[in-house]
C-alpha cells in the first residue's frame, strides 16, 4: 500500500512540477518540503502502538446489582522495558503478565512507577484470551479479598512477580475509584491491551 501511495505522490510532484519553468528554484524547494513532512507523517504510522483499557465490574453479593467503572492507563517505562525483554526471550521475561494489584492510593500514575503507590491485594490473573491483536487479562476477587476503597490498580509481570505486594515488574498503571470497604460486592478486573 505504502508503494501505491508513494508512486501516486511522485506522480503527481512530477505532473505539478512540469507546469514551472526548472528555474523556479523556490516553488519547487516549498514543494520537497512539504512533500517530505507529508511522507514523514505517512511513514510515521508504522509503529506498534498499544492501546490499553481497564474495566472494574463489581457485584452485590446479595442483590446481584452490578456497577461497571471503565477507562485507559498508563504503561510504565518498565512496562515497555519488559515487553522488549520478552521480545527477545531475555532469561526471566518469557513468563508474562501474570498479576493484577488493587491498591488504595489515588496519586496520579507517572512514566516512572515501579509498583503502586500503595498496594492492597493482588492475585494471579484468573483467566487470559486472545482474539486477533487483543489480550483480555482478567482477575477475581471475592468481596473479602478486596474490602477496600480501591483507587488504583496495576498489571504485573515477568518470572519475579508472586502473590507477593509489589513483587515482579509493573506492566501499567491506572487510577480507579469503587469503594469496597463494606465487602459487599466482588470485583473483576478486566484489562484489555490492543496491538496496533
Amino acid at each position: 500500500m505504502k508503494r501505491i501511495v508513494y508512486a501516486l505522490i511522485v506522480f503527481l510532484y512530477w505532473l505539478w512540477y512540469r507546469d514551472f519553468k526548472r528555474g523556479e528554484e523556490y516553488a519547487h524547494n516549498i514543494l520537497v518540503m512539504g512533500l517530505g513532512r507529508w511522507l514523514k507523517r505517512l511513514f510515521e504510522f508504522e509503529q506498534l502502538p498499544l492501546k490499553e483499557n481497564w474495566k472494574l465490574t463489581a457485584r452485590h453479593i446479595k442483590t446481584g446489582e452490578i456497577i461497571v467503572k471503565e477507562g485507559h492507563n498508563l504503561i510504565v517505562n518498565v512496562g515497555k522495558y519488559l515487553v522488549c525483554r520478552m521480545l527477545i526471550d531475555e532469561a526471566g521475561y518469557d513468563t508474562g503478565l501474570t498479576y493484577q494489584a488493587i491498591g488504595s492510593n489515588n496519586t496520579a500514575p507517572v512514566l516512572g512507577d515501579t509498583t503502586l503507590t500503595v498496594e492492597s491485594a493482588r492475585k494471579a490473573v484468573t483467566s487470559k484470551t486472545r482474539v486477533n491483536n487483543e489480550i483480555t487479562y482478567s482477575t477475581f476477587f471475592t468481596a473479602g479479598e478486596s474490602t477496600y476503597f480501591i483507587k488504583e490498580a496495576g498489571m504485573f509481570g515477568h518470572s519475579t512477580a508472586t502473590a507477593a505486594a509489589n513483587s515482579g515488574v509493573l506492566f501499567s498503571h491506572w487510577l480507579v475509584s469503587f469503594d469496597n470497604t463494606g465487602g459487599l460486592y466482588d470485583i473483576t478486573l478486566d484489562y484489555v491491551l490492543t496491538t496496533g
